[in-house]
């Protein structure tokens, strides 16, 4: 290496010292571990999952005629379960904050990760079934994506709302 490149290299490495010593690197690093953010950011995921159930249900129910819709809602929901349970880390409990979430999904962590994936298993169906845009169809899957995919959680894993 030559003297330009070796001062460029320590030039560098002092930026970077120089950043992590007056702290300017640490609150990013910090951000992304935050207990009370991760509640704040699954609690929003959710949100939209049943943003996109809700959605799903109306034309299921034939409440609106967007059956063609469907199955981008029901790629959107498989799309976000694939990340679920990283949302969960442990320490993101009620000890962290306000959250529906029960000690009982770190105590039972694989029955957890299996719930979070028949969520994916189902909305992958439901995708698959509104293709085909039979409302009937969609709706029986619908109902196996609410009881399986999101009751196979909410029912064990989730404190009963009031």
């Amino acid at each position: 290496m030559n003297t330009r490149g070796f001062r460029s290299l320590l030039a560098s490495a002092g930026i970077g010292a120089t950043l992590a010593a007056t702290g300017l690197i640490a609150p990013y690093a910090a951000a992304q571990e935050d207990p009370a953010a991760m509640i704040a950011y699954r609690q929003s995921t959710m949100k939209a999952i049943g943003g996109h159930m809700g959605a799903i249900a109306m034309a299921a129910k034939g409440d609106v005629t967007f059956t063609d819709e469907v199955a981008g809602h029901a790629r959107a929901i498989n799309q976000l379960s694939q990340n679920l349970t990283r949302y969960f880390p442990a320490g993101s409990g009620k000890e962290a904050g306000e959250t529906a979430a029960l000690p009982v999904i770190w105590e039972k962590w694989t029955e957890f990760e299996v719930a979070i994936k028949t969520l994916g298993t189902e909305s992958a169906k439901l995708a698959e079934v509104a293709e085909g845009g039979d409302r009937t169809a969609i709706a029986v899957q619908t109902g196996e994506l609410g009881n399986k995919g999101c009751g196979g959680c909410h029912k064990t894993f989730r404190e009963k709302k009031n």
